[in-house]
């Protein structure tokens, strides 16, 4: 992971050049010396989420093959963005194992002491198993497991084994919204995966994916969202994320 110029966690862009984490996928198929981009981290507003560049091989952030073996490389966002959303500390991110770091982070911060509840919302549960699993304790720990070790697959089973998470509930259809018996609990972290939304998820009525997330907002501690450029678009997550700051 090559981050020239950094002096803390996630305040300058950089990039992963080993054959790990999200570099790893499509490592043959993509040329000599294969890097990944990952965007700095803001403190803003969701007006600040915006696609990234689309200039040349250095503002990937994301690089698989699809189910046709087609070879696909995709921008992600300009930035990651530290906001609140009615209240509630929220990290809007590309792509998803960043949540990982900022799961951590957030227990370091005190924004909840034990394990939290997770209410996963996302077309995959990203319950894969990690090459290894997390044994660190400091926040730069955290950071080379997000970014050099999980992937966008695989970083909600070693939170569960360093006790972030505790129960989970799986939203991964549209008769998982209608579960509501996770609700009042606490401490939670909402997880949004805006590919919930993509074009394939549209027979999903989207109010009331809105209305069950907004449910959820009024109890949680934090929330973190992907805008997941291999499975959705960027400018089409935008487009739901901005739907959903909306109340039902």
């Amino acid at each position: 992971m090559a981050r020239s110029g950094k002096t803390s966690n996630y305040d300058a862009p950089f990039l992963l050049t080993e054959r790990a984490g999200n570099n790893a996928f499509a490592w043959e198929r993509r040329g000599p010396s294969p890097t990944l981009r990952v965007p700095s981290l803001i403190d803003g507003t969701f007006d600040d989420v915006r696609p990234g560049r689309d200039v040349d091989e250095h503002d990937v952030v994301f690089a698989d093959v699809d189910e046709h073996d087609v070879l696909r490389t995709c921008t992600g966002l300009a930035h990651l963005v530290r906001t609140r959303w009615r209240g509630v500390p929220t990290v809007v991110m590309d792509n998803h194992n960043h949540a990982f770091y900022f799961w951590y982070e957030a227990r370091r911060r005190g924004l909840f002491a034990g394990p939290a509840t997770l209410v996963h919302i996302d077309q995959h549960k990203d319950m894969r198993e990690p090459p290894s699993d997390f044994d660190g304790a400091t926040l730069d720990d955290a950071f080379h497991y997000t970014n050099a070790v999980v992937n966008v697959g695989n970083y909600i089973v070693p939170a569960v084994r360093a006790g972030l998470v505790g129960d989970i509930q799986f939203v991964t259809s549209g008769e998982a919204l209608s579960d509501r018996s996770f609700v009042a609990r606490t401490p939670k972290i909402l997880n949004i995966d805006l590919d919930y939304f993509a074009l394939e998820m549209s027979y999903i009525p989207f109010d009331e994916a809105r209305a069950f997330i907004h449910a959820h907002l009024a109890t949680a501690s934090l929330v973190t969202i992907a805008t997941s450029p291999f499975f959705i678009d960027q400018p089409a997550a935008i487009d739901a994320l901005q739907r959903l700051l909306h109340l039902p």
